[in-house]
């Protein structure tokens, strides 16, 4: 699920920089009636979703095992070796982007002037002289100011480092407090923990429910083993999760009965509603032994292991590789032909390059498990 969601993400970026009236993202150039944002079918590239879905797993993850287990041995650990865990994949992707810029390989503004995206043109909404940065500036940023300032112009799919060290943390911190609690404290807690969040952090929302759902799962319902299920509540279920998934603020088109001017408020519900089809979904896969054994096979787990290199590096790949493939074809077989040969060629190759920096991730993984295992 973890690489379906990336792959939303990629689908989403692709869409949104390549063929933005059908998007609908940017109402500017939006085909009124003809884009998938004013839909519920925006849930197959909806990237906000899909990142909520990201934070949701990793509290669900994160806290698993603690509570299956019913123990703490081991919190230190995994707080000690979160940031080191993250940070390769981020900065070789942020160093780069920044060789790109220094080459003069990206080519996104000469793509953007004939697909009209505002979002290529500004560099996937990227801030700050981000041209002048020195490889020391790059290096920083990957290594350091991402997760710990938020720093994020040179790669900007990075946004979320930030967010998932901060709610990985707070997961950590949350297992002692959940361990073993009864039913009525851990509902409290829920609830001033959602309360809190909601009106300060709101992405916080996504990881508190994704630990609760684990804290469910392991003591309140341990012993809920897969099982067939209903046909129709399935069926009912999967629509609850596509019509939130779909959503999208400022609210148009389907959704329009949900627009508010308010947008702090209506970021904060999309969370919150992202979040919950997020739990929904998670709690049907674990629990229809159909869901679970479609996604165990082979293709899972490779999808699996290749997510977040297909996160973090698609960007910077789809701003030289693919817009390159796109200009080149452009005056011979025309936009459309072009807009779809250019989606079919970039596949492999990012596949490729993810499979490979996912290889590198998997060996860093090793070393930090063995290293900080030695010093505890």
């Amino acid at each position: 699920m973890r690489g379906i969601a990336a792959f939303v993400v990629f689908l989403f970026h692709f869409l949104l920089g390549f063929a933005p009236q059908y998007h609908g993202q940017e109402a500017a150039t939006a085909i009124p009636g003809g884009n998938l944002y004013e839909t519920p079918f925006f849930f197959l590239i909806n990237g906000h979703a899909a990142v909520t879905f990201f934070f949701v797993l990793s509290g669900f993850v994160l806290s698993y095992s603690y509570f299956s287990k019913g123990i703490n041995d081991g919190l230190q650990i995994s707080v000690i070796k979160r940031w080191p865990r993250l940070f390769p994949l981020a900065l070789i992707s942020t160093l780069i982007s920044w060789m790109m810029i220094h080459y003069g390989l990206y080519s996104y503004t000469e793509a953007a002037q004939v697909t009209q995206s505002q979002w290529m043109s500004r560099f996937a909404s990227s801030y700050g002289d981000f041209l002048g940065l020195s490889f020391t500036d790059a290096f920083r940023q990957g290594f350091f100011y991402t997760f710990f300032r938020g720093d994020y112009n040179l790669n900007t799919s990075l946004w979320t480092m930030h967010y998932e060290l901060i709610g990985s943390l707070l997961v950590f911190g949350l297992i002692p407090l959940l361990n073993g609690a009864g039913r009525k404290q851990a509902l409290i807690l829920f609830v001033l923990l959602m309360l809190a969040a909601f009106y300060t952090s709101p992405y916080m929302c996504a990881f508190i429910m994704g630990c609760f759902l684990s804290y469910y799962r392991c003591q309140v319902r341990p012993s809920m083993p897969p099982f067939h299920a209903n046909r129709v509540l399935l069926i009912i279920g999967l629509v609850v999760v596509i019509l939130m998934f779909g959503y999208m603020d400022p609210a148009r088109g389907f959704y329009s009965f949900m627009h508010s001017e308010n947008r702090d408020l209506m970021k904060a519900l999309r969370i919150v509603l992202h979040s919950l089809a997020s739990v929904i979904l998670i709690q049907m896969i674990m629990s229809y032994d159909g869901f679970y054994k479609l996604l165990d096979g082979r293709i899972g787990r490779l999808l699996g292991r290749c997510s977040f290199a297909l996160y973090v590096i698609h960007v910077p790949l789809l701003f030289t590789f693919s817009t390159a493939v796109f200009l080149a074809l452009l005056d011979v077989i025309g936009y459309q032909n072009s807009f779809i040969v250019t989606f079919v060629l970039t596949l492999p190759v990012l596949f490729l390059i993810s499979w490979l920096l996912a290889k590198i991730d998997e060996f860093w993984c090793r070393k930090v498990n063995r290293t900080v295992k030695k010093m505890f």
